[in-house]
């Protein structure tokens, strides 16, 4: 019987030594992760280069008159104003970052986090945002397609 119960005390012992142990490494985890993040800072998301729209981002940019696709690890508005003009401008608001919309029924760019709008050349019209939106070259393909090139810089 005495050894019933010595072989108990070392299994429920054992098992709360792992228990502190496995605790004492998950904190320990917590801890170091963010600063290793920080500290090595993830690589640049997206291809670089020109990029093609896809059937489906052709066919929601015909339906709402706008889409958001990533370029080089950026968001970008591609928009078909009223004279069926393709334009491509950075989706992030210059003001916070937030992601802008396009308005086809005022034919503005609106922010929705401080209710700032931008005319279609990126321009700003009301708000708080400091500079307009940087603009990227859009180009309508002779197979239909859009191919979005490159940022352009503010003097153009």
């Amino acid at each position: 019987m005495p050894d019933k119960t010595l072989n108990q005390k070392f299994a429920r012992r054992s098992f709360l030594d792992f228990l502190l142990g496995a605790s004492s490494v998950a904190w320990l985890g917590s801890i170091l992760y963010p600063v290793i993040r920080y500290l090595k800072p993830l690589p640049r998301a997206g291809p670089s280069g020109p990029t093609h729209l896809t059937r489906e981002e052709l066919a929601k940019l015909e339906k709402e008159h706008f889409v958001i696709v990533p370029v080089s690890g950026k968001r970008v508005l591609v928009l078909q104003n009223a004279a069926q003009q393709i334009l491509a401008l950075d989706a992030k608001c210059t003001h916070e970052g937030c992601t802008v919309q396009y308005l086809p029924g005022e034919s503005a760019i609106w922010c929705a986090c401080h209710n700032a709008r931008f005319d279609l050349d990126g321009r700003v019209v009301s708000g708080p945002p400091p500079r307009p939106l940087p603009k990227y070259v859009a180009e309508r393909q002779e197979d239909g397609g859009i191919l979005i090139v490159a940022e352009r810089r503010q003097s153009e």
